[in-house]
């Protein structure tokens, strides 16, 4: 499904890292909206009012609960899941119905040995469009 196909790319590549300049990952609020970068690892993220066109807002965060970090691989598959769980509640539609994607940010090893649980979901147009106005109920 192409669907699938772009949403683990996604997860992939902000696991990784691509963040940078603005808002830091670690103070980031459900409902904060934001443009994409490209650097190698998430550390901040330049903001964007709602209102105006942007790439992503995010709709959820909450902190994975296991006691053990679990490697890169599982832990996008748990914040995906996660996040895919917690998008009907958001947007007003579910996820499945939807033109919306979603991708995670998630801890990475380093930052889990910190102390870094936080998992903070995000969505964005499923054809890479801008967004324009918050997501939150507008069910699409």
């Amino acid at each position: 499904m192409l669907r699938g196909g772009v949403r683990l790319l996604v997860i992939a590549i902000i696991a990784v890292g691509c963040g940078g300049g603005g808002q830091s990952v670690f103070e980031m609020d459900v409902g904060m909206c934001f443009d994409d970068v490209d650097v190698d690892e998430v550390t901040s993220v330049p903001t964007v009012d709602c209102s105006e066109p942007h790439d992503n807002e995010v709709f959820d965060i909450f902190d994975y609960t296991e006691a053990e970090y679990p490697g890169q691989e599982a832990m996008n598959d748990a914040a995906q899941q996660l996040c895919i769980d917690e998008f009907e509640a958001y947007v007003g539609i579910t996820y499945q119905e939807s033109e919306l994607e979603v991708f995670a940010i998630t801890p990475t090893a380093q930052s889990w040995e910190d102390g870094d649980r936080e998992i903070i979901c995000n969505l964005y147009n499923l054809d890479f469009s801008k967004l324009t106005g918050s997501m939150r109920g507008a069910a699409r």
